[in-house]
């Protein structure tokens, strides 16, 4: 067995803490008798992810990092929880004989053997900071919020709810109505979008279980448990949301989509409502747009680099052309386009937008949907755009081949086409496209430029500290940079990030403007890996320059970017 280095003497040999920091961080050690690797992380020395590789190299036993970490709840409970909450143990994985579980202490023979009592199996030990541990542990096993305590919190705050238009509805929905327009379910239902107002959720899940139901929120890309209500007012509940969105709220068997408006301390918030039915009853998922000030959000504001937000400018700019603006679900591509419709907006330009659902208005410019329950449906409606001698076209999500092809018809005329696309990224966007049958030459002709975006976490910049990145790591931001020592930065958590280390999200950028050959590879019907070689050859920033860049000023962390891209 290797002689075990110590931790101190790690951090030395490795160039991540000075002698005169370590001697400071060993009386402080003395002064409060906690491990060495926890008082470094208070003082701000050491991040828990440094401390965890510190750990498995000193041990030479693999470590892991706990912050994704989300077992599945029979992972989880081949461990009862006292056991976890005693020991500060967590399963990782199971393979029929072998349990492989998450500890400080992977060395203490005694803990592995009483596991292994308890459990049954075989003990693989992987290595993590105490800390790491009691966080994760509080989160996994925190009892939620009861719904009765959940309103107690938010009785005082105001909230107006603006339906959206009224549905057609069949037959007599008297006492389907009332039992949704009961004064508990209203409250519970207020009291939810309150908390993700309050927290700023992006979303709010309502799932149905076998014998209960769970209410979660999206906040910073991840899900959060709010609330476990009574299984009786469940359907109540995903009533009273259909009858707020306009949903025919007899149609359980069949997806359904609807929106309305929310306003809460003056500001306005618009709130998308989709359902589908599942094994236990209807899932419900609200997607918040944007706050209901689309009319204030520019450009400038939105996350570009300097030389992206100029190269993105100067595309807008263009006299007729079609710019895609792509990424996945929840990635911010409304508010890039409507900050681009703001930078555009002018008396001496038509503009108009048509989307499925125009959920913000804007002053200046003309805006329209389908209905279809008359037949105008939302390709017939872009078809009669061509007629309507416009500047500046926002054509919304574009979903189907004819709708993709009525914008790119647009473009080909006088018409700057701005649309919405789901993709993960910007080469992928064009396969996808051609995918869909749509005229080679017509991309050819038409793509301006493909704008990708992605939605990473920003660091909180209360505890934020910097660090020097290893070499080949520093070498690569500095040539994007010309910082001759550039820095990373990460968080290690306070109350203002909840001991996250991040706080909000901002926008990582891709802009591909297509070259001559690539028009030509598109022309050709080229093969996507061919599509993805001939872009790589083209000088525009990707996902992960833009990241390192951002990283490099301190507005995200190196591990973020890697996650994300």
């Amino acid at each position: 067995m290797k002689n075990k280095q110590k931790i101190g003497e790690l951090l030395i040999d490795l160039n991540i803490l000075s002698q005169e920091n370590l001697d400071r961080a060993l009386e402080e050690q003395k002064k409060t008798g906690e491990r060495l690797g926890a008082t470094l992380i208070k003082m701000g020395l050491l991040s828990e992810e440094d401390l965890d590789y510190l750990l498995g190299r000193q041990l030479d036993i693999p470590s892991i990092n706990l912050e994704n970490y989300s077992p599945s709840p029979d992972l989880l409970a081949l461990i009862p929880e006292k056991v976890i909450k005693k020991y500060q143990v967590l399963p990782i994985s199971f393979d029929g004989k072998t349990l492989t579980v998450a500890t400080a202490s992977p060395r203490d023979l005694v803990l592995m053997d009483d596991l292994s009592y308890i459990t049954g199996y075989k003990i693989a030990p992987v290595v993590t900071s105490i800390t790491s541990l009691e966080r994760k542990i509080d989160e996994l096993f925190k009892k939620p919020v009861s719904w009765e305590e959940s309103l107690k919190v938010n009785e005082s705050e105001d909230l107006e709810i603006i339906k959206g238009d009224h549905g057609i509805m069949e037959e007599d929905l008297e006492d389907v109505l009332e039992s949704a327009e009961e004064a508990p379910v209203i409250k519970l239902v207020n009291a939810v979008i309150l908390a993700a107002i309050e927290q700023e959720a992006t979303h709010i899940h309502i799932e149905p279980r076998e014998d209960s139901y769970e209410i979660y929120l999206r906040i910073d890309g991840k899900l959060k448990l709010l609330v476990k209500p009574p299984a009786n007012l469940q359907q109540n509940v995903v009533n009273r949301l259909k009858i707020l969105s306009s949903i025919d709220i007899l149609k359980r068997f069949i997806p359904a989509e609807g929106f309305f408006r929310a306003k809460s301390k003056g500001q306005f918030y618009d709130i998308d409502v989709a359902t589908i039915p599942s094994l236990h009853g209807e899932r419900m998922v609200l997607t918040f747009q944007q706050p209901f000030s689309k009319e204030e959000l520019q450009l400038e504001k939105l996350g570009f680099t300097p030389e992206t937000l100029d190269s993105f400018k100067k595309l807008l700019a263009s006299p007729r052309g079609f710019i895609l603006v792509t990424g996945p679900s929840d990635s911010g591509k409304s508010s890039t386009i409507y900050a681009a419709l703001n930078y555009l907006k002018s008396p001496e330009k038509s503009i108009f937008t048509f989307e499925r659902t125009v959920k913000n208005k804007l002053s200046g410019i003309n805006q329209g949907q389908p209905n279809e329950k008359f037949g105008y449906s939302y390709e017939k409606g872009l078809q009669s755009l061509l007629r309507q001698d416009m500047d500046v076209l926002m054509a919304g999500e574009l979903m189907t081949r004819e709708a993709i092809v009525s914008a790119l018809h647009a473009s080909l005329s006088k018409t700057l086409v701005l649309g919405r696309f789901l993709c993960n990224d910007t080469v992928g966007a064009i396969s996808l496209i051609m995918d869909l049958d749509v005229p080679p030459f017509m991309l050819f002709s038409s793509l301006t430029a493909i704008l990708g975006q992605r939605l990473i976490r920003r660091l909180c910049q209360e505890c934020i500290e910097d660090y020097e990145p290893p070499e080949s790591l520093a070498e690569e931001i500095a040539a994007l940079t010309g910082t001759q020592r550039p820095r990373l930065f990460r968080s290690k958590g306070c109350p203002a990030c909840g001991l996250t280390g991040y706080n909000h999200r901002i926008a990582l950028f891709e802009l591909l403007v297509p070259s001559k050959e690539l028009r030509e590879a598109i022309l050709a019907k080229a093969q996507p890996s061919e599509l993805k070689e001939i872009a790589a050859r083209q000088d525009y920033r990707t996902f992960r320059q833009d990241g390192l860049i951002k990283a490099a000023e301190g507005l995200t962390s190196y591990e973020e970017v890697v996650r994300v891209i």
